[in-house]
């Protein structure tokens, strides 16, 4: 028999659907059917001659039909994961111009403001980067990361030198508030940034409400004008990081299309993680509300994907967008602690940017002989290696374990105390996204034709900004 966490039955538009985790398949099915499974699905005993033939006849269907399908995909399991690091996340400046309401980094300084000097830069690559293992991504963050563009530039040398010596091919991207621009810097993104994300919060009401320049400036006039000045030339990637709080919970969709009359490559669009006492916390009714509008977005930018241009958002839906399409299943959240470290200005190493400071996951410092085989590293690198969805409680039994990977192990972490369980509002987010977004995929697919191209279509996306197997970086 099916066992009850490898199906989920839901209803859209007055049509009930049966969705099968494991070959990661959908299918329309009769309500008398619906009702027998979520019975079964809910732990209910079953009733009666008819609940109990219509549940062998489910059964058998879905049985023949996992054993009959293709398997799944696994994009990335344990013993896929090797010793390369990947990418970085480089805090080359703990130190911030603005001093944004919602920070988690306390203005950018995660608790020892500081900037990275050179030598820290040389271990660092020395550390993660000298084995000739191909192509590595290199992420400048901070605080505000260009208030140490000494240190960026040097990096940029560093890299080049590592390319001619055969030691790596690094890719350089970065996360900026946009304040800072000249024509020196302008000059340095053209010429060494792949990748780009910008951190707005949408119109300047909103993002000058939130995100405000310690020198009393608008932040919102000087980073849109950079912005614009920044991506005339369209050499690098770029995309839109905005956080969305109590002030705009309601106006997800004004705040989406705001971003998108700049014309970027994505716009990451999330909630804004403060503690329930904080004046920007979203409370359950705002949440949902937040999670409807992102549902709308994203059903619009499926259309428009679907009829071949550039997705444009880049959270969640999207990748469930990738994983149903591509039939693959997601075994982590992101590849943070095993394939993607950070490095602090001091040079210590975290498993990424939302664990820095956080004394428990410290794995130790580019300074340290033999770091990467110190008892330390090991166990906590090993600890996110075992963090699948097979085994990470309240994940496991999950119908949409395999389209989701997990909640973030920092979100985890913060509310439990412990990086497994995953995080209520995620969960919620990620079912309502699955069972409002799948059946539009299912009416957009029915064509073969369609469905290469969107297949085409999603590879070329994943592979432009997410590395080679979509897994290479992990989600900003």
């Amino acid at each position: 028999m099916m066992e009850a966490r490898n199906f989920h039955v839901f209803s859209k538009d007055g049509q009930a659907y049966l969705f099968l985790a494991q070959p990661v398949t959908v299918f329309k099915i009769d309500d008398d059917t619906r009702a027998v499974l979520k019975r079964v699905e809910c732990g209910e005993l079953l009733s009666g001659e008819f609940e109990e033939q219509r549940w062998e006849e489910a059964c058998t269907f879905m049985d023949n039909h996992c054993r009959k399908a293709p398997p799944a995909t696994v994009l990335r399991a344990p013993e896929d994961i090797g010793e390369k690091v990947a990418g970085l996340y480089l805090f080359l400046s703990q130190e911030c111009n603005l001093k944004c309401a919602y920070c988690y980094g306390g203005e950018g300084e995660y608790g020892q403001r500081g900037r990275m000097d050179e030598g820290t830069l040389n271990r660092t690559f020395d550390t993660f980067f000298g084995g000739g293992e191909g192509k590595h991504f290199v992420t400048f963050f901070g605080g505000e990361p260009l208030m140490n563009f000494r240190t960026m530039k040097q990096t940029a040398e560093l890299s080049e030198r590592f390319r001619e010596e055969g030691k790596a091919d690094v890719s350089l991207g970065i996360v900026t508030n946009g304040t800072f621009h000249n024509e020196e810097i302008a000059r340095f993104f053209r010429d060494h940034i792949d990748d780009v994300t910008f951190s707005l919060d949408g119109p300047e009401d909103l993002n000058d409400g939130q995100r405000m320049s310690k020198c009393g400036d608008s932040v919102y006039s000087s980073a849109t004008e950079n912005i614009r000045k920044f991506t005339e030339d369209g050499r690098f990637n770029w995309a839109f990081r905005t956080i969305v709080t109590r002030a705009g919970y309601d106006r997800v969709a004004e705040i989406y299309d705001h971003l998108e009359s700049f014309k970027p490559g994505g716009i990451g669009v999330v909630n804004v993680d403060v503690p329930e006492d904080h004046p920007l916390y979203l409370d359950d009714r705002q949440y949902r509300r937040f999670i409807a509008q992102i549902v709308e977005i994203n059903r619009k930018g499926l259309r428009s994907f679907i009829e071949g241009d550039q997705p444009v958002a880049f959270e969640y839906p999207f990748y469930i967008l990738f994983y149903f399409i591509s039939r693959s299943h997601a075994l982590y959240h992101c590849n943070a602690g095993t394939n993607l470290l950070a490095v602090t200005a001091e040079g210590d190493v975290y498993p990424c940017h939302r664990f820095v400071g956080t004394d428990e996951f410290k794995m130790g410092n580019v300074g340290d002989p033999g770091l990467r085989k110190s008892e330390r590293y090991r166990a906590i690198r090993q600890r996110f290696i075992d963090a699948t969805v097979d085994n990470r409680e309240g994940c496991r039994d999950c119908w949409a374990r395999y389209l989701c990977g997990g909640s973030c192990a920092k979100y985890s972490h913060a509310q439990y105390g412990d990086i497994d369980p995953p995080v209520e509002r995620h969960c919620l987010y990620i079912k309502t996204v699955i069972e409002e977004i799948l059946p539009d995929i299912v009416a957009m697919v029915q064509s073969a034709d369609t469905r290469q191209a969107l297949m085409d279509r999603l590879g070329t996306a994943v592979s432009r900004r997410y590395g080679s197997k979509g897994v290479e970086t992990a989600r900003v």
